[in-house]
């Protein structure tokens, strides 16, 4: 028993020794806080500060600031492939890639990959189509433009489909 005492009094010793001879360093910081202007809140709002772009890639207006404007004749040029291709490799991967350029965003369009897919129901199941979910004046107008840019995109389309769910806003991160 007293050896077993003796072996976890070292090895607490060992461990102690370690964590006090271990290499530690300290960062002192202070907190900075920002308004939604992006201004310090212990100072004065800028009169020239804007609030910040709400929304989500291809969600809002900061989806057409993400877009970048690649040709599609620049499009090879653009890929970043393996330095170890073999260039018939290259050529083979070059061919895919041209094959496929519609999937790509290109010419600030939104990259397009058609797909049929196949919804399997249950027998005798009816269309579900629910109403409209109450919203403000203010958030209509949101997403009826969101819905118009989508359709102008090509992003979503008409349907005459006896299935329908209503739009709705989902807020991120409190917005």
């Amino acid at each position: 028993e007293l050896q077993r005492v003796q072996v976890h009094t070292n090895l607490i010793g060992k461990l102690v020794d370690a964590e006090f001879h271990s290499n530690t360093s300290t960062v002192r910081s202070e907190p900075t806080i920002f308004s939604k202007a992006n201004s310090n809140a212990t100072g004065l709002d800028d009169p020239a500060a804007t609030d910040p772009i709400e929304g989500g890639p291809k969600t809002a207006e900061v989806f057409f600031l993400m877009i970048e404007d690649i040709s599609s004749d620049c499009l090879l040029k653009e890929i970043h492939v393996s330095l170890d291709l073999t260039p018939v490799q290259l050529k083979g991967l070059q061919k895919v890639v041209l094959a496929n350029k519609d999937a790509f965003g290109l010419d600030g369009k939104l990259g397009n990959h058609d797909a049929k897919v196949e919804i399997h129901l249950k027998p005798g199941s009816q269309p579900v189509s629910l109403p409209l979910f109450p919203v403000s004046p203010a958030n209509h107008e949101i997403m009826d433009k969101q819905i118009d840019a989508w359709l102008k995109l090509g992003v979503i389309e008409p349907s005459k489909s006896p299935w329908g769910a209503p739009v709705f806003i989902v807020y991120r991160n409190g917005k």
